[in-house]
């Protein structure tokens, strides 16, 4: 079975982004992780900068549909 973990976060100028974490959690199988990010840029110390405007991202709680 695979578990997906989401962080959603937002830049100062209202840009969203998202981080999605997939690991395998199955009892007796090899251990993996992926992280795939939407709208955000690796930044420095671990953060992540908007896509848009390169401004600091913030993690923020689950945006409404």
């Amino acid at each position: 079975m695979t578990m997906r973990t989401y962080e959603y976060f937002a830049c100062p100028n209202g840009h969203q982004g998202e981080e999605k974490t997939t690991e395998n959690d199955q009892p007796y199988s090899k251990c993996w992780e992926s992280i795939s990010i939407k709208g955000l840029r690796n930044g420095p110390y671990g953060s992540y900068l908007c896509e848009v405007c390169g401004l600091l991202m913030s993690r923020v709680p689950k945006p409404s549909a």
